[in-house]
Parts: C-alpha cells; structure tokens; sequence
C-alpha cells in the first residue's frame, strides 16, 4: 500500500514562519536610562562655588588691612634705654582694640626708656616706654601689696596719680579728721594668680619711701585714684 501524500506548506508560508521566528530571538534593546537631576547636589556645588569666591575675597581684603608696626627684637628690661637695635618691624591685621606704634614712628621710640619687662617679640606701645627713667634720681620705687577691695574698680595704668591713704583698724571708728595720705606715680601692675593678691609698683619722693613701705606692711591702706584729666591731684 502507497503512503498517503505527505503535505508541504508553500513556501512563502515558510519565509514568513522563519522571519516570525527570527524575530522573536532578537534581544529587546533597552532604552537608555533617564538621567535623575539631584537638586540637593547642585545647591552644595553652588554654595562650594559662592564660598570660594568670598574665601578669596575675605583673604585679598585682610592682606591689604595689614600695617607695619614696631615690636621688641631683644629682651629689654624695665628701665633700660631702647636702642635701634633693640627694635624690628611686625605686620599685623589693623584691630581697633590694638593701639602698637607704626613703623614710621621709631624715631619717637628709640632713646626712651623700658616702662615695663619687654620681651622680644612684645609688639611696642605707648605705655612700652617713658622718656625718663624710673625711679628718677630723688625717687623711690615701692610694692604696694594690696587686694581687690582695697583697689579702684577702674584698672590703674602706668603713669595715673594715686594717693596711698590710711585706715583704721576694723574694730575702730572712723576717724575725726582727714586721714593721713602719701602721693605716688603708678608705674606697674600686676596680680598674683594663686592668692589673687595685687602688687602695685609707685615712685615717691625718695624721703617718703620709708613711710610708705611701713604703712604697706600694716595692710591698713587704700589706693585712690586721683583725676586722669588732670594729671592728678
């Protein structure tokens, strides 16, 4: 017996099943993705950007704020005379709350004498250095070891006019009639960190000194300020 006829599809019916095919096994191209803009990066870059500027900005102006002022090259001691040698050049940003004596100046500062311990490195100011030396011939320096109580609460300077006055014991009564009182020229102050003590360094007349250090000792005293606009008492 014959086989019955197999049948065959045409073939442009093939084409079209093997280009179906053929399709289908190409791989989807994906689409590219979308790029996110992150605004919080932006802002950063921006702001990294403004700082920049005023960094320079800030940098250029504080440059040109600059002064050339004079400071101390080698320790010099209190009441030494100041050399040129002894003197150097600093610049330092201007500060209102800084009073140094400019560099054109030195002329004024060279031939005066130490009014305190200048260390080198110490920027010069106006109470650096006095055109006299202290204590002066017929002068007398002496401590006055007192505390805060017995002080104006206004800070004394060197060169401020105070009078060292008696008082009475605690247990005493006041007195009847004007204490007794010595004269003196500031010439420093400093305080003793630990007992908060202060030491006040004055110039008297050479004949006053003795009676001075002796009424000191008792600590039955008081330092008043006399008048800066006059020059004291």
């Amino acid at each position: 017996m014959s086989s019955p006829p197999t049948h065959q599809p045409a073939p442009d019916h093939l084409d079209d099943e093997f280009d179906i095919a053929e399709a289908k096994l190409e791989p989807a191209v994906a689409a590219p993705p979308k790029q996110r803009r992150r605004p919080a990066l932006i802002g950063l870059g921006v702001a990294l950007v403004a700082l920049g500027g005023l960094g320079a900005a800030w940098l250029a102006t504080s440059m040109s704020d600059t002064v050339d002022v004079l400071a101390v090259r080698a320790d010099v001691a209190r009441g030494e005379q100041i050399t040129e040698d002894d003197l150097t050049t600093a610049s330092i940003n201007a500060d209102p709350a800084l009073d140094p004596i400019r560099a054109e100046r030195s002329s004024e500062v060279v031939g005066q004498y130490a009014s305190v311990d200048l260390p080198a490195g110490t920027l010069v100011t106006a109470n650096s250095f006095s055109g006299a030396i202290q204590p002066a011939e017929g002068e007398s320096m002496v401590g006055v070891a007192v505390t805060a109580a017995q002080l104006p609460s206004e800070p004394l300077r060197p060169g401020d006019t105070v009078r060292i006055v008696d008082t009475p014991n605690p247990q005493d009564n006041p007195p009847s009639s004007t204490p007794d009182s010595i004269e003196a020229t500031v010439v420093s102050t400093t305080t003793d960190d630990e007992t908060g003590q202060r030491m006040v360094n004055v110039v008297v007349p050479e004949v006053r000194a003795p009676d001075l250090a002796a009424r000191v000792a008792t600590g039955r005293i008081v330092v008043i300020l006399g008048s800066r606009a006059t020059g004291g008492e």
